[in-house]
């Protein structure tokens, strides 16, 4: 046992300390800094003082009138509407060309067939958007005039509805979609997420075995301690490197969320983040990193180079990548047939499981089912691992997926 803790820490110390690391790691924290506090740095740079854009309304209605005026009146609104003099559009125009307005709105027809035209250079298409609904806004509210309602009368028209959505059986849920779009984003990120965890540390988890093969200190090492402690010591060693590596990132975010002042973190966890996806996507996390750190340290062990480590690994590689692909595909789409047979596949379940748990309902029995088949396929896949890793370790050679695990058994079988 203790030869099993000190080459945890023996792994993890030395990931920790690698330039490699430190440095992605600072990286990582400071573009996250940054990315919490991108909108702030923007607007001091741009020398943006925070105005509202200004909008120049030209009115060139028939018999409406009073148009260009309301919007100029709008106390609280994203835009600054002034009413162009003697409403010339060309004019208005050059004004803009000129930096002397950000847009020009020009309106005609009548009441009726009210008809506004948007001049603008930019390419946000949700500022025009807006513009509509106020131009819109406007016109139900010259209309209303001219038919004579009063406050009370108007406020009836406008009041909105009362609309809820309830489920048909007692204990059943419904989807809004605030929380729709909630839960769409979270899992979509976490997926992504859970995608890089299980292949990169993965893929350290091979890299370290094939570089300690190819230096000759692989020898020396299973000279004193038991290859299948040393598996599982690396396995674990890597986890924890990485448990820090994502511990950082989190704390980045909460620190630029802190400098930024948005309380960008506090809103996440109390309007956007079910904390309960949160649990599952740490248990599928882990379970799917030993399911596919097991194959790692198994792969690694059978190539002779650490170049070779991108070939050995290109199968575990394609298998994370097509989860991540059918996972993308399934967010709209999360309980057919094709995504419930595969999230059985524990190759798969990390991924798929988590979006049908995040986007759909899936019953307690099966989710049940499947943590227990994730359960039962990682320990025997680290047993099938540490059985061909034990040979691997002593085999020098070109690379062969099917030769070397026959010849790792064999060498097993003779160490026995």
């Amino acid at each position: 046992m203790n030869n099993f803790w000190t080459t945890v820490a023996h792994t993890a110390g030395r990931r920790i300390k690698s330039k490699a690391f430190v440095w992605s790691t600072l990286t990582m924290v400071l573009l996250i800094i940054l990315l919490t506090n991108l909108p702030s740095i923007i607007d001091k740079f741009s020398g943006d003082e925070g105005d509202n854009p200004a909008v120049a309304v030209v009115d060139m209605t028939e018999s409406v009138g009073g148009i260009a005026e309301m919007l100029a009146s709008t106390a609280e609104g994203m835009f600054h509407y002034e009413s162009y003099p003697d409403n010339q559009l060309d004019a208005a125009l050059e004004a803009a060309r000129k930096d002397e307005y950000d847009y020009v709105l020009a309106l005609s027809g009548d009441i009726e067939n009210l008809q506004a035209a948007f001049y603008g250079s930019g390419t946000d298409f949700t500022v025009s958007m807006d513009v509509n609904h106020d131009v819109q806004r406007v016109k139900e509210a010259l209309v209303t005039n001219e038919l004579g309602f009063n406050e009370e009368e108007l406020a009836v028209i406008y009041s909105p509805i009362s609309f809820n959505e309830l489920p048909l059986s007692e204990n059943g849920e419904v989807q809004t979609e605030e929380t729709y779009f909630q839960a769409y984003w979270m899992v979509y990120a976490l997926v992504f997420i859970i995608y890089m965890v299980v292949l990169t540390f993965g893929s350290m988890i091979a890299t370290e075995v094939a570089t300690e093969k190819s230096s000759r200190v692989m020898e020396l090492i299973v000279s004193s301690i038991n290859p299948v402690t040393q598996m599982f010591g690396k396995i674990i060693g890597i986890g924890l490197a990485g448990m820090i590596n994502l511990l950082a990132i989190a704390g980045a975010a909460i620190i630029g969320s802190y400098i930024s002042g948005e309380e960008f973190i506090k809103n996440i966890f109390s309007e956007m983040v079910d904390i309960s996806l949160i649990v599952y996507a740490l248990l599928l996390i882990i379970l799917g990193y030993f399911v596919y750190g097991g194959v790692a340290a198994m792969l690694g062990a059978l190539v002779s180079r650490a170049e070779e480590v991108n070939q050995a690994i290109q199968p575990l590689v394609f298998l994370a990548v097509i989860a991540l692909f059918i996972s993308v595909v399934g967010l709209n789409t999360p309980d057919t047939i094709f995504i419930q047979v595969l999230s059985y596949v524990p190759f798969f379940t990390p991924q798929l499981l988590f979006l049908r748990i995040g986007m759909g309902t899936v019953p307690t029995w099966e989710m049940i089912v499947i943590f227990a088949i994730l359960i039962v396929s990682a320990i025997l896949i680290n047993l099938v691992a540490a059985r061909i890793y034990k040979g691997g370790v002593l085999m020098y050679g070109k690379f062969s997926f099917k030769d070397g695990i026959k010849q790792a058994f064999a060498l097993t079988k003779k160490e026995n």
